[in-house]
This record gives C-alpha cells, sequence and structure tokens, in this order.
C-alpha cells in the first residue's frame, strides 16, 4: 500500500474505499472491522513519514515542517466536520485525517520533547534552513496548531500527544515538566488524567521482581510504621537457593521504602527512630545478608549513599527522572554486592564499583579501539614509512613501483622496480588503544548507538549502562583515593576541581537515551527492561569463568569478556525483551499502590478500550500507541539469525559508518575547491582568523549555496562518526575541537585538509570514510562471497561518485526499503503484527547497496600553508624536481636595487612561493625563463607579481631557489634594521645570545670564509625559517644543542666551507650567528 501511494495515490484510495466497504460488510464482529481500519491508518502513517523525508531531502526541514503543519489543518477540517453516524470502515477520508493527525503530532511531540529536555539550559536550536530564530518560530507555530488540534477534538487526541511524549522523556520528566511555571505546557495534560495529591511520585519498578519483593516491600512499610520487625523477619526467611535474591529485594525494599521517603518534608516522613533503630538490628543480625550487604543496608538507611554525588542521595527538590536513575543504580549495586563474589564474570563491574584502582591498567568494556592494523588488512596493499615517520598507502601488489612526495612533510617517498627507497620502511604496527574510559564529555559522544567488536549497537549501549552505573558508585564515594583513581583513568583528562561523579552521571543519562533507541522503547520501559535484566542476573546460574582474564589487560580477553557476558546474560534477554517489558508493566499496573495513577494507565493502555467520546474516527483504539518499524528494530530482531542472513547483518553492523558516506563526495569536493583557493596561498595566522562566514560572502550566490551545502554535508558526517574517529584512523584530531562541528564562525583552518592542527579534522574524517567503505566491501566479498577484492575494480577517491560508494540516506532510502519489505497482519484481538520478509530485504538491499561498488583508492588531498614553503624538506624536493643553479651576483646585486622598499621585496617572496609550491608538485623545464612559466602556467602576470624588470629577464626555472634565498635574506636584514624581529616565528630556545669568546671565534671563522659568506647567510637562514620554526620544535626538542654546522648537514644544506666552524656554536645560537654573518 506504501508503495502504491507513491504512484497513484487517487486511484489508491477510490480502491481502499471500496474494499473497506465490502470488508467490513464481510466482518460480523466489530473488533475485526477496527483492526482492519488501524491497519489502514498505520499504513498511511508511514506513507506520511516517507513524504516528510522525502520532502526534507529535497527541500528541507523548513519546507518539511509546512508539510506538517497542512497536515494538521487537513485533519482539523476533517475531524471538526465529520459526520457523526458515518462508519468508520466505509470513510477514507476519515482514515486520512486521522493519519494525518497521528503523524503531525508525532513529529510535534518531538520538538516539544527537546523543549521539555534542554529546559534549563543553555538552549541549543534546532538548526533550519532559515536560520535559528526563523526556525524556531516555525517550531512554534507547529505547537500551537497541535493545541488547537486537541483542544478541538477533545481528549483523546490530547492522550496520544501524551503518550508520544512520555514514551519519549519518561513519566518522571514529563510531570515535572508539567509543574514547572517557565514551560507553558500545562495545555497538553487533559483534565481527567492530572495527578492527586497521594498519588505515587516514583513508580515502584521493582515491583517487576516479582511477588516476593512485594511481600518484603508490604512487611518493610508495616516495620516501619509499627516499629515492630517481625513480620519483616519472616518475609526474608529463604533457603540456600533463593538467598541472594532476596537478599536483594530487602535491600531494595529499604531503599523503596525508607530512602525515598527522605523525599518528603522531615515531618512527613512515616519512619521514627525507633524503627530505624529496629530495622538497623535487623539489618545487622540477620543471616540472609553478607557483611557488605550489611554495611549497604546501614548507608540505605541513613540516607549516606552518594555522598560526593548529590544525584545519588536522596532529597525533596530532586526530580523524579532523577530519582528513578538513583533507585536503578542501588539495584544494581545490590546485586553486585549479594552476586559478584560467586559469580566471577561480574567481578570486573564489581572492582569498577567498589576499587577502581585495581582497573587502571584495563581495557574497559565497550570502549573504542585502536582498529588502525584492521582497516590496513581490509584494504590490502602496504603500508610504509617516509624518512620522517608519516604512513603512506601503496595498493593493488603494495610493492613500489615509482616515486611521490610524502603529502605531510614532502620527503621522497615509494622507489622502483618494488624497490623500497633505503630511507623509508615497513610502517610500525604500534597499538594505540587506550586504557580505562576514552568517550569524554557525554554531550560530546554521538547520539546513536555503535557496535563495539562482537557487541551489537543494542547489547554495547545495556553493557555501557551496567559499566557507567559501577562507576556512579565508585564516584559517589567521598574516599579520595578513589576519586585519585578513578580520576586518573578518565582520558582526556577532566579539569582541576570537575565533579567527577556528575562527569560519570551524565554519560549514564545519555546511555539510556542511546540504548532507546536501539530498541525502541522509551524512558520508561527501558528503566523497566533494566531492573528484569539486573533481576535475571541475581538469580542466573553462575557459569565458570576460567580462562577470561578478568583483569581485562589486552584487547582480546576484552572481546573474550563482553562475549561472555553478552551470551550468560544478553542474548536471551533481547530474545524475550518485548514480552518481558509487558509482563513487568502489567505488574506495575497491578500495583495497589499505583492503580489510581491515571495518568501511567492511560499511557500505557493498562485499562480496557474505553467508550468513544464522539465520532467513531475518535475511538481510543485508533488512536493507541505503536512503536513503527525501524531500522533499530529490525537490527535488534535480525540478531538471532545473524548467520543465515549474514549480508543483512554485516550491513546493519557498519550502519552507523556507512550512512555517512553519503556525504564523502561532497567533502572531497568542498577538500579540492579549497586546496586549489588557498594551498600556498595562505599562512596559519590568517587561516585561523579567517571566518567560515567570510568564505562564503566571497562566492556568488550559485557558489555560495554550493559551498555552504558542502559545509552542511561535512557538519553531517562529523556529528556520525566523531566518537568512533578518534580511535579507528592513523591522523589523530586535537583535542580542543574533536568534537565541535564547523559553524559560520568557526576558523577556515578547521576545514582545510591537513595532517596537523585544526586541518587534522576534515583529513581524518575522509580517511576513516573511505576506510569504511574498502572495510565493508573487504567483508562482502572476501569474508562472505569468497570472492579476492584484487578482482574487483577501484576508482580514484577524487573521481567518486554517490553511484559508486554504500552511500544512501537512512530516511529516504534505508528505512523505505526496511518498510517495503514489512509484513502487516490482522489477527482478530491481538491487534496488528509486524513481520519481516529478511530473505527478499537482503536480496533488495545488496542489488541497490552492494553490487557492483568499486574500492575506493586513497589518493589524500593536503593543503599547504605558505610558510610550509620554507621547510627544508619543501627545498630538497624542488632540487629534486628542478637542479637549482645560483643566480649571478651582478643579477642579484641588479634585482636588490630595484626593490626598494620592504613591502616590494615580501610581494615577491609571496608570490615565489606560490610558484615554488606548484613547480614541487608539478615541476617544470630548468631552462624556462620564470616570468614565461607565471605567465603561461599559472596565469600570474608576471610584470605584476616579480616588480623587478632585471628579475624577469634573467631568472629561470633553475634560479629560483637563489632568489628566494636572496630575498628572504634582503627581508630579515631589512627588518634588523627597522629593529623588528626579523624571525618572529622561531622557538625562543634558539635564539640565545653568544658569549663573548664564542663571538670572536664566529668573527675569525666568517672571516676564513671570504667569498663563500652569502651562501653560508642564506644556507642558514634557509635552515632557521624551514626547520627552526615553532611548528616543528616538538620534533626538533632535541637540537638547540646540536652543533650549528652539523645539524644543517643532517637537513641536506650545510655546504662544504674552508674552515669547521668552531664547535661551541651549536643550534641555541642560530639566530645570533645569522645576525653577525648577515652583518645586522
Amino acid at each position: 500500500l506504501q508503495l502504491l501511494l507513491r504512484f497513484s495515490e487517487n486511484q489508491v484510495f477510490d480502491h481502499v474505499h471500496r474494499y473497506l466497504s465490502v470488508a467490513q460488510d464481510f466482518a460480523s464482529d466489530q473488533p475485526y472491522s477496527d483492526d482492519l481500519c488501524l491497519l489502514f491508518v498505520h499504513c498511511l502513517e508511514d506513507a506520511l513519514h516517507g513524504h516528510w523525508a522525502d520532502m526534507k531531502d529535497r527541500s528541507g526541514e523548513s519546507r518539511a515542517i509546512k508539510m506538517v503543519i497542512e497536515s494538521i489543518d487537513v485533519a482539523q477540517k476533517t475531524i471538526n466536520s465529520a459526520r457523526w453516524e458515518e462508519r468508520p470502515a466505509a470513510n477514507v477520508t476519515m482514515l486520512q485525517a486521522v493519519a494525518g493527525a497521528r503523524f503531525a503530532l508525532t513529529y510535534a511531540a518531538e520538538h516539544i520533547s527537546k523543549r521539555i529536555q534542554t529546559a534549563g539550559q543553555q538552549r541549543q536550536e534546532e538548526s533550519g534552513s532559515e536560520g535559528s530564530h526563523e526556525w524556531r518560530v516555525k517550531v512554534d507555530n507547529l505547537i500551537q496548531k497541535s493545541q488547537s488540534l486537541c483542544d478541538d477534538a477533545g481528549s483523546t487526541i490530547k492522550v496520544f500527544l501524551v503518550k508520544q511524549i512520555v514514551r519519549r522523556i519518561g513519566l518522571d520528566t514529563f510531570r515535572n515538566a508539567l509543574e514547572d511555571p517557565q514551560q507553558d505546557f500545562a495545555w497538553v495534560m487533559p483534565t481527567e488524567l492530572k495527578r492527586d495529591e497521594d498519588d505515587e511520585v516514583v513508580p515502584d519498578r521493582y515491583i517487576s521482581l516479582g511477588q516476593r519483593y512485594k511481600d518484603i516491600r508490604e512487611a518493610t512499610a508495616g516495620a516501619v510504621l509499627s516499629a515492630d520487625t517481625g513480620k519483616l523477619a519472616t518475609a526474608i526467611k529463604t533457603n540456600q537457593r533463593t538467598k541472594r535474591s532476596v537478599a536483594v529485594q530487602y535491600l531494595l525494599a529499604m531503599y523503596r521504602e525508607v530512602t525515598m521517603c527522605r523525599a518528603e518534608p522531615a515531618d512527613q516522613q512515616p519512619h521514627t527512630e525507633q524503627s530505624l533503630a529496629k530495622l538497623r538490628d535487623l539489618s545487622r543480625n540477620t543471616d540472609v545478608l553478607r557483611k557488605e550487604s550489611r554495611d549497604l543496608a546501614l548507608l540505605l538507611l541513613d540516607n549516606e549513599q552518594g555522598a560526593a554525588l548529590p544525584a545519588m542521595r536522596v532529597s525533596p527538590r530532586q526530580s523524579g527522572m532523577v530519582r528513578s536513575l538513583s533507585a536503578l543504580v542501588i539495584h544494581f549495586v545490590a546485586m553486585l554486592v549479594e552476586c559478584a563474589p560467586r559469580n566471577k564474570v561480574m567481578e570486573v563491574f564489581s572492582k569498577l564499583a567498589f576499587n577502581p584502582g585495581s582497573m587502571a591498567a584495563a581495557l574497559f568494556p565497550t570502549m573504542p579501539e585502536d582498529h588502525l592494523q584492521d582497516v590496513r588488512a581490509a584494504m590490502g596493499g602496504a603500508w610504509y614509512e617516509c624518512p620522517k615517520g608519516h604512513p603512506y598507502y601503496i595498493s593493488e601488489c603494495g610493492q613500489p613501483m615509482q616515486d611521490y612526495q610524502c603529502p605531510d612533510c614532502g620527503s621522497r617517498i615509494g622507489g622502483g622496480q618494488h624497490r623500497l627507497y633505503s630511507d623509508n620502511r615497513a610502517a610500525r604496527s604500534t597499538d594505540q588503544t587506550q586504557h580505562g574510559h576514552v568517550l569524554g564529555q557525554a554531550a560530546h559522544r554521538n547520539d546513536i548507538s555503535v557496535p563495539e567488536r562482537d557487541l551489537n549497537p543494542a547489547s554495547c549501549a545495556l553493557m555501557r549502562i551496567l559499566l557507567h552505573m559501577s562507576l556512579v558508585w565508585a564516584a559517589s564515594s567521598s574516599d579520595q583515593g578513589k576519586l585519585a583513581a578513578l580520576a586518573s583513568i578518565i582520558h582526556p583528562a577532566l579539569p582541576v576541581g570537575a565533579n567527577i561523579g556528575q562527569f560519570f552521571w551524565a554519560h549514564l543519562e545519555y546511555d539510556i537515551q542511546v540504548f532507546g533507541r536501539a530498541v525502541g522503547k522509551g524512558f520508561d520501559d527501558i528503566l523497566l527492561s533494566i531492573h528484569c535484566l539486573l533481576g535475571g542476573m541475581t538469580n542466573a546460574n553462575v557459569n565458570p569463568s576460567a580462562g577470561l582474564d578478568l583483569r581485562l589487560s589486552s584487547r582480546e580477553s576484552r572481546r573474550q569478556w563482553e562475549g561472555g557476558i553478552q551470551r550468560q546474560y544478553f542474548t536471551d534477554f533481547f530474545q524475550s525483551i518485548d514480552g518481558t517489558v509487558n509482563a513487568a508493566r502489567q505488574a506495575l499496573h497491578n500495583d495497589d499502590r499505583l492503580k489510581k495513577d491515571k495518568l501511567m494507565r492511560a499511557v500505557f493502555e493498562a485499562d480496557a478500550r474505553p467508550a468513544s467520546e464522539g465520532g467513531r474516527h475518535l475511538d481510543p483504539y485508533l488512536w493507541c500507541y505503536r512503536e513503527r518499524a525501524s531500522v533499530g528494530d529490525l537490527t535488534h530482531r535480525l540478531a538471532p539469525q545473524k548467520e543465515k542472513y549474514r549480508v543483512l547483518f554485516e550491513f546493519l553492523h557498519d550502519e552507523h559508518k556507512l550512512r555517512a558516506l553519503q556525504y564523502l563526495p561532497d567533502i572531497v569536493q568542498l577538500q579540492q575547491r579549497l586546496v586549489a583557493r588557498f594551498s600556498r596561498r595562505i599562512d596559519r595566522r590568517t587561516a585561523e582568523a579567517y571566518t567560515v562566514k567570510r568564505l562564503l560572502s566571497e562566492f556568488s550566490d550559485l557558489d555560495e549555496r554550493a559551498v555552504g551545502a558542502m559545509v552542511t554535508a561535512y557538519n553531517s558526517a562529523w556529528s556520525l562518526v566523531r566518537e568512533s574517529l578518534y580511535q579507528h584512523g592513523r591522523l589523530k584530531p586535537p583535542d580542543d575541537c574533536y568534537y565541535g562541528s564547523v559553524s559560520l564562525e568557526s576558523p577556515l583552518s578547521c576545514l582545510l585538509p591537513t595532517a596537523e592542527g585544526y586541518g587534522c579534522n576534515p583529513s581524518a574524517l575522509v580517511e576513516y570514510l573511505v576506510s569504511a567503505h574498502n572495510g565493508f566491501l573487504e567483508k562482502y566479498y572476501r569474508g562472505i562471497r569468497n570472492v579476492s577484492t584484487s578482482d574487483i575494480h577501484s576508482v580514484l577517491l577524487s573521481d567518486a561518485t554517490h553511484a559508486q560508494l554504500i552511500s544512501y540516506d537512512g530516511s529516504r532510502h534505508l528505512l523505505p526499503l526496511v518498510l517495503s519489505h514489512c509484513h502487516y497482519t490482522v489477527e482478530p484481538g491481538q491487534g496488528m503484527l509486524v513481520q519481516y520478509d529478511l530473505a527478499a530485504l537482503e536480496k533488495h538491499l545488496e542489488q541497490r547497496f552492494i553490487i557492483g561498488r568499486p574500492m575506493v583508492d586513497m589518493a589524500e588531498i593536503r593543503l599547504v600553508f605558505s610558510e610550509d614553503v620554507h621547510n627544508t624538506s619543501q627545498m630538497v624536493a624542488l632540487r629534486r624536481r628542478i637542479p637549482q643553479a645560483e643566480l649571478p651576483k651582478a643579477s642579484q646585486h641588479d634585482i636588490l636595487s630595484e626593490l626598494r622598499d620592504l613591502p616590494q621585496v615580501c610581494s615577491v617572496i609571496s608570490d615565489l612561493e606560490i610558484t615554488i609550491g606548484h613547480l614541487i608538485a608539478t615541476g617544470g623545464r630548468p631552462d624556462m625563463m620564470l616570468a614565461e612559466y607565471m605567465d603561461n602556467v599559472l596565469k600570474m602576470k608576471s610584470d605584476a607579481k616579480l616588480i623587478s624588470q632585471k628579475l624577469s629577464h634573467c631568472c629561470r626555472l633553475e634560479n629560483i631557489l637563489s632568489v628566494w634565498c636572496l630575498l628572504m635574506v634582503e627581508r630579515s636584514k631589512r627588518l634588523a634594521m627597522l629593529r623588528e624581529d626579523a624571525f618572529d616565528d622561531v622557538a625562543e630556545t634558539f635564539k640565545e645570545e653568544l658569549q663573548p669568546g664564542d663571538r670572536e671565534d664566529l668573527e675569525s671563522w666568517l672571516a676564513a670564509l671570504s667569498q663563500h659568506r652569502d651562501t653560508f647567510v642564506a644556507a642558514l637562514l634557509e635552515f632557521i625559517v624551514g626547520e627552526l620554526n615553532q611548528r616543528n620544535a616538538k620534533r626538533n626538542h632535541a637540537w638547540p644543542d646540536w652543533q650549528l654546522m652539523e645539524a644543517m648537514d643532517s637537513c641536506g644544506i650545510g655546504g662544504k666551507y674552508p674552515k669547521e666552524m668552531p664547535d661551541a656554536l651549536q643550534c641555541r645560537h642560530a639566530v645570533a650567528v645569522w645576525m653577525i654573518a648577515a652583518r645586522c
């Protein structure tokens, strides 16, 4: 139906109208008729979501939101004018209105949820194509239209909107928002669902543990009120088989009935000092609890858990969401205290929670690892390193057949006839996987779950929840030794004084959201499911852990441990998660304390279907909540059959990376345009002051939109893969700009592809995306289809198009493909069931996204800053391309005499550096005149650029380096005469003054040079500006103590002189030596 609606909508509606009329006459009972209507409503609703995705892609989200508002207007008009007596099954227009309203309110709920979640924080506006203010106005209009529809149509539609919001953010957060006077969302709540004063604020989700817990809880409540623990002591009597679960339930009952009551004012708390004393005595003396459990029980009774983390201590002003998460952490800790000593597999979490210092050298579960070696193996070919250690790649057979220049330093790389140059070497295989916690700040993480090693996205997200609950508990301790140990395992390190507990708490909150997206469930269902998991872990039969390295000291030991946890606890949990959540939800609804919570019962549809409040189109059955089919739901259902559908499984496993490939052609085109425009024409300082806004303003309107779209593509790809990027490539983005997206005020240097600094981000991103494409094809051809990748054709990165990449949009291409293989069936009394045709889906996915895609040859795009032309390796590369010769002294004198002032000298130097950069890249005839090359090849108008007539008439390409050195020396001399620093970019360690005796030795040595003095001055200047600058400070940190001439020789620019330079002259004296030699 959805596919037909894309092509012949009117004909489909006519056919559906006739079909429903016949079907209703055929159906003898009302439920079947309603199921049939609901089936078509859901199909129409999914089709609208597909239209919206298409609209968003073609015209932007601003136009797409207009479509949503139009759907509300049509639905409101149809519903208001509906004829109540007409049967809904025969009224296609009504079904369209219901589907349109459901679609629009679902979209509105997304924006309302975002505003509720960001309230009280510095708001980050949703990005719209017309600017944040105009976008906010559009969203405000959408919310107002939604309010109007709900007010006109009555509470049935309003309850549907409430369901959509609560399923996203949870009951606790929703209730807090309604009570917040700064948020104007009170209109959302139907009057009949408002909370009574005696309703439970936080539902007792521990009730999912079963009747035994309920009995212990009620006995605990009685003991609190009566100060008599006799019934409680009887309730916890148990045998050895159930001792662990009873102990955990006892601790949870203490937390629920005593600790959580601290949220009430002191005069309203039910316990007395006498009842607390009785409970302390019972906790100390019962044989049900272990010693550690007794200590925890005493902490809970006095609300002293979480001394260093306010979120863990119950207080009157805490939000319901914080209390719900705290209750989850307490459940996890209680399970660890009782079960970890008997279950060695859980020892990792136990050590992290109670003794984090013992795990300082561990590779933490779910943390990303260095995949560089895996990526290299997947790409085939071979990796090598240039003389300065920069890696490069040779494709196909992996053996060198020709020489190139290193894109990072200009050194000679490669070789010939399968022989590597002697100063090159095979790339080292150092594993840079970091120990400890390496996710950074929670706010910088990706908002989707990604797989790690053998963990699928859902398993990875769930294991991170357990990990961060362990770390939250450890960080809530007041033990300074524990806190210091935790601080040492966080990478990158937190600022001094940062709250470690809040750092891990923020990660836990984020994990809950990510896990919810991975399994397609809301906040409340996620909490219930995890409580059920913890209950299952408490009661599970312990499997032996022999052979597991619980120190997690290696990548393999971590992989094995993660696999053990997944097999022992997660596999069965995920296979039955829907049934488990439904059962737990039913137990919650049946809890006597919550039976009066009308909002919870309405949101989760706990009661029998109520009667329609008006027309049949307002029948609550047509407005029931459903979890839409999604890629996450498909991934979850596919897991048990992954061996049968390997292509589909591997695709979904890598989908978090592959979805970013749609942006690669635009990113490459952006980098090519920037390199062509700025390479060798801009220096680092200018690039950091030059904003993206200024860049866009310099283009024509058409080009501005095109380049702006490319920048948007860069940001989209960056946001998708940034969490994985740092560990998965050879280029490491700098910490100070690792997480940021590019805005109009960002410096241009954030977009310029380089191998260091801010430009490392775009370079690393392109490398990562190419590796993701090639890596998946490697798995597909070699691992699944048993085809050698050497038989697969390849394409250059610069030539790669969307049609040649595994390029798709998740909402426009992948999700519609999934929905088209999603089968809806209706069974009387059971509602609508959804199943996937996995075999057909895998076949069509293969045909559409994989078959025929070539491998991509990674040809790095690198920008060279203008000052990097000074680099010694660049000069060596120029000499290799074009043999250089000295310009006659007379000509040198004439050139200098024609360049009268310093600006003219600097202008000519700048143009010479641009020319040198092109000569290094492309070469040229040594005897070709410089002016001719600039005019005919570079189109630079040499008569205006060179200024000096003598320079235009006598300089050939073989003299360009001589002229450049001459002018650099002249520039430095003139700056010195003006008392300005001629070497402001040179590290201060190389500007040390000479001792009087050393100065005399230098003067004597210079006198002996005679006619070689000018040659030495030029060579020393080339060495200073090329090697001793600030950019090379780390690489040359040992050079201050080197003998000066020895260091120059190591760079190939020392030369031979009549007399040996005095040994006392070291690199630390380089600038002082030059000033004396140049007579400045």
